[in-house]
């Protein structure tokens, strides 16, 4: 694979910074398709190079941000004025990779937090997309939440949005050991409280999702470990209820974890990941 990092300005000119990768089979401009990859809360995305490997063998370009506030971009840690920030710095991503790989398929991909930005951003632009990946999407984080408590964290995040309000447990990540110290250990990773600002958007965007997923139609992939402790799998449940889309898979593992590319049986996920993919890609290519 070659690898570039780069920069653009995203909303309110904050600096968000992402990666490129493209396999050696594309070297030449002509890619398969393109995937853009959205990473989950406190992270980033240098810690999918496995997937990204896995993806570009497909010979898929990967375009992979680190959202505002995560990993090398910039913005307060961890913190989001509003929702949209983020899907629109995604647009301005994937109109960068449309120039740069024109007239491709093109595919979304995100894992927990991520998840629900892809799943917010392809509502609003599936024309633009030939299938949605999501991965332990966080899309009913008020599930075994007691509801005053989600009450009292919207107002919180309207009046005292930079107020910590939750810390992620990092052994629910994985039951791999090494990928729970790794994630720990990580300079780029963020092990602090997250805002009461995001937190509160993260449950107002949930909110609009059983209205709006009748209109997605595009096809859409779910994985989802049975034993996620960050990300319901009622959230993946519930899309594979609602979705319009007549091309749904839903993948659970049982006893999995939150991070099912990052656990002992990744492999077998990843799998089921590019076996989904390369009808859809290799259907491209031929009709190209």
């Amino acid at each position: 694979m070659k690898h570039v990092d780069s920069s653009f300005a995203g909303v309110h000119g904050t600096r968000i910074v992402y990666d490129v990768w493209t396999p050696e089979t594309a070297a030449e401009n002509t890619p398969t398709g393109v995937v853009v990859l959205a990473h989950g809360l406190a992270e980033h995305a240098g810690r999918y190079r496995h997937v990204i490997e896995r993806l570009c063998s497909l010979g898929l370009v990967v375009y992979a941000p680190d959202h505002r506030g995560h990993g090398r971009s910039g913005g307060k840690r961890v913190a989001l004025a509003k929702w949209s920030d983020f899907t629109d710095d995604l647009h301005t991503l994937f109109g960068i990779a449309a120039d740069e790989c024109p007239n491709k398929r093109t595919f979304l991909l995100g894992h927990s937090m991520g998840g629900a930005i892809a799943l917010s951003y392809a509502l609003d632009h599936q024309a633009d997309l030939d299938g949605l990946m999501l991965s332990g999407p966080a899309v009913v984080p008020s599930v075994g939440q007691p509801k005053a408590l989600v009450a009292v964290g919207k107002i919180l995040g309207r009046l005292v949005p930079a107020a910590p309000v939750l810390k992620l447990d990092p052994n629910l990540v994985s039951r791999d050991k090494n990928v729970v110290d790794a994630y720990v250990a990580d300079p780029l990773g963020y092990h602090g409280s997250v805002s009461a600002g995001l937190a509160a958007a993260m449950l107002g965007v949930g909110d609009t999702f059983p209205a709006r997923l009748p209109s997605l139609t595009i096809p859409v992939l779910l994985q989802h470990g049975t034993a996620d402790g960050l990300a319901d799998v009622s959230g993946s449940e519930l899309i594979a209820e609602l979705a319009g889309s007549d091309d749904l898979t839903l993948k659970k593992y049982d006893g999995l974890f939150h991070e099912v590319f990052n656990e002992p049986e990744k492999e077998r996920v990843l799998d089921d990941l590019i076996a989904w993919l390369r009808p859809r890609v290799q259907t491209s290519a031929v009709s190209s």
